[in-house]
């Protein structure tokens, strides 16, 4: 079965050049999505937004390029964050359904997700709380405890004062909310698996329900907008992306035209994001209910990109898996950690109350603090990726594993494992 189903793998990847075990588009994505994040969070504590002179363009009435609708909505991109980790998560699934491979247990299933995000996760919120303690931050011992407890449990997000209202670290809720996805996806894949249109149209459907007959109805929606059943949509979308681009590639036979026709596509779905924004910016009222209304396109958008660009040409493909895009996929867990801290310390170091300050004391000052917080971020998150995160990883993974093994079969599993 295994030799067959690498013969399979193996004319399937010659024809299409193509391989559906690893998408090589996701490192890249992943990496911008990131970026895109950092780049809203950078602008909070500096003011500092680029605008690039286009003379060249002036017959079009173009004099600059400012991408300044970054600024006020660049937050959104992590729903593009919650979608690659559903895509990423379902290809082994949709594998299983096309070509009968084998799966993790429940069991195998968490212990992988645990080691993969629990390690830098833990270290980011003691490193945060301590700095919190430090200055003072808490006004009752009592709160700073339930604040601590709760983020290590995950449980953050259910109540104002950890979730909104925190001194910890605010982006950590993203990974509260992954972990609740992490929960049910074992008895999510078993309903996938019966009919994944089916599941996607019922996940779709309870998730708009949830959004606009009861989050969009609740003053203020600040504790609605990121709940999972906000998202459930956008997991959805995730989801059947994988199984669209796995049948595809295992259904489809190779077509000349295929490339072209998926880049345009791909642009096609970059032009309609490049829209999502412009009109989020624009939105007068708050943003946040912007976000929960359309909330299900912009994920439509990002799937379109997501599935479109892991078939286009090689060049579109290379900008997204080149060393450089692969690198940032691999530090991105860690530099989404850590860079909104960073730059407020480093803010708050230089005397700077605020983005204003920073902006009153010039544009020379706006661009030095924004490349120290950048050059620092992408330091630390490669330094905790590779001494800290990816050993972890490898040593919780390795607990259980039969002492008998011999090192070449023990490094063997942990390659094997360490691309799963």
């Amino acid at each position: 079965m295994e030799q067959e189903q690498a013969k399979q793998h193996s004319r399937f990847s010659l024809d299409m050049d193509l391989d559906y075990r690893h998408v090589d588009v996701v490192d890249g994505i992943r990496g911008l999505t990131v970026l895109m994040v950092l780049w809203f969070h950078f602008w909070q504590q500096t003011w500092f937004m680029p605008s690039y002179p286009t003379p060249w363009l002036s017959f079009l009435g173009i004099t600059n390029l400012t991408p300044s609708h970054i600024r006020w909505v660049g937050y959104i991109f992590v729903d593009m964050m919650v979608l690659l980790s559903a895509f990423c998560l379902t290809l082994p699934i949709a594998r299983s359904m096309l070509l009968g491979e084998g799966v993790d247990d429940a069991c195998t299933f968490y212990k992988k997700r645990f080691a993969r995000i629990y390690p830098s996760y833990l270290l980011a919120v003691l490193v945060s709380f301590g700095f919190q303690v430090y200055w003072n931050h808490y006004p009752t011992v009592s709160y700073a405890v339930r604040d601590l407890i709760s983020h290590l449990t995950f449980t953050h997000m259910f109540r104002a004062d950890t979730y909104v209202y925190a001194p910890i670290n605010g982006v950590l809720w993203t990974v509260g909310l992954e972990v609740q996805f992490y929960v049910l996806f074992p008895l999510l894949t078993k309903l996938f698996r019966k009919s994944p249109l089916l599941f996607w149209g019922t996940l779709t459907g309870f998730g708009a329900l949830f959004i606009y007959q009861y989050a969009l109805k609740q003053e203020p929606i600040n504790m609605q907008v990121n709940q999972l059943p906000t998202f459930l949509p956008v997991f959805a979308n995730g989801m059947l992306a994988a199984y669209l681009f796995t049948w595809y590639c295992v259904k489809v036979p190779y077509k000349r035209l295929r490339g072209v026709f998926f880049t345009a596509l791909a642009i096609v779905g970059a032009v309609l994001i490049r829209n999502e924004i412009v009109s989020a910016q624009m939105y007068p009222a708050d943003k946040q209910i912007w976000q929960l209304e359309n909330r299900i396109g912009l994920s439509l958008c990002f799937t379109l990109f997501l599935v479109s660009a892991a078939l286009s040409l090689k060049p579109l493909r290379w900008l997204f898996s080149n060393p450089v895009a692969r690198f940032l996929g691999a530090i991105s867990y860690n530099l989404y950690l850590y860079h909104q801290r960073l730059i407020v310390l480093l803010r708050m170091s230089l005397g700077f109350q605020s983005g204003a300050d920073v902006a009153a004391a010039g544009t020379k000052m706006q661009i030095f603090l924004t490349a120290e917080a950048l050059g620092l971020s992408l330091l630390l998150a490669a330094v905790l990726t590779y001494l800290w995160e990816k050993p972890m990883h490898r040593w919780i993974l390795s607990w259980g594993q039969k002492k008998e093994s011999t090192p070449a079969q023990a490094e063997t599993i942990s390659e094997s494992t360490e691309r799963k």
